[in-house]
């Protein structure tokens, strides 16, 4: 799978990340609608994450990132947007990610896949 869109990074102090990513899907959903973007989790440090947020169909003009994907081995979970932060406290008790991809709805709700590779 090959994920195209815009891509920026984020600090991770303090969760910072989910007012700031929060910041950016209000922004590209202004220009594209929330259901018709997935968002992408990718490359952590110890106090960043790079997050590129993409159209679910087609291409965003002026993409500047794009990534092949795996096709398989993803995990997925489904809740409300403003239980965020207790999803992804349930997700990492395994352990890290390679990536995630995000998909917000109008009412409230989101979905998660997650990638973690097998050679942690």
């Amino acid at each position: 799978m090959i994920f195209i869109g815009i891509t920026r990074e984020f600090s991770t102090h303090n969760n910072d990340q989910y007012n700031t990513i929060g910041a950016f899907w209000d922004e590209m959903s202004a220009l594209y609608g929330m259901e018709n973007l997935r968002g992408l989790g990718h490359f952590w440090t110890g106090q960043t994450i790079h997050y590129a947020i993409g159209l679910k169909v087609g291409t965003i003009p002026n993409s500047n990132f794009s990534i092949e994907l795996p096709d398989s081995g993803w995990t997925e979970t489904v809740g409300q947007t403003d239980q965020l932060a207790e999803i992804y406290d349930e997700i990492y008790k395994d352990g890290a990610l390679q990536y995630e991809i995000e998909t917000f709805n109008e009412g409230g709700s989101c979905k998660i896949s997650y990638y973690r590779s097998t050679h942690q």
